[in-house]
């Protein structure tokens, strides 16, 4: 049995919103590639429609809250090395 604690550490919270979803799977790809379990919660629907015609503000990127530090690490370090933002 998990703790309230643990499941908090492990709820989704959004790392990165992306203008369209090959952005947003550059990012995952990314996260996962470092070992960071990621998802695009927004994936199918965003992959019939883009983002603008669902008057969204992108489509989301989420890891677990625990991870959420060292995403950003990751993409702030690919960031810099001219990889995805």
């Amino acid at each position: 049995m998990t703790t309230q604690r643990e499941d908090a550490g492990r709820e989704p919270v959004t790392v990165r919103t992306c203008r369209d979803i090959q952005e947003a799977e550059i990012v995952r790809s990314a996260l996962e590639a470092d070992g960071i379990t990621a998802f695009i919660p927004d994936e199918n629907v965003a992959s019939l429609y883009p983002p603008q015609v669902l008057d969204t503000d992108g489509v989301r990127v989420q890891v677990a809250r625990e991870d959420l530090a060292r995403a950003r690490e990751v993409l702030d370090a690919a960031a810099d090395e001219g990889g995805s933002n």
